[in-house]
């Protein structure tokens, strides 16, 4: 079995990071697939699930993702800079 990299000296903090980790993770993938489909509404008024699961982003809008997901994850991690607000 593989160890796991430790962070801290008590593993059930580690283990509760990760779980942090994983839902930031999850509640951004809901939020890209959210916008997928607020995109889609607003553009054709239909959507399905093989159009939502196809969609491509247009490089501009790769960059507004990319910047979205840095702040994101600039929020889910700001709590090791000891800021809490």
């Amino acid at each position: 079995m593989t160890k796991r990299p430790r962070q801290f000296d008590d593993p059930a903090i580690d283990t509760l990071l990760g779980i942090a980790i994983s839902m930031g993770a999850e509640v951004y993938a809901l939020r890209d697939r959210m916008r997928i489909i607020e995109m889609m509404l607003e553009t054709t008024g239909t959507i399905s699930r093989a159009e939502i699961e196809a969609y491509k982003p247009a490089p501009e809008e790769e960059k507004e993702i990319r910047k979205d997901n840095d702040a994101f994850m600039a929020r889910l991690f700001r709590v090791f800079e000891g800021d809490l607000e």
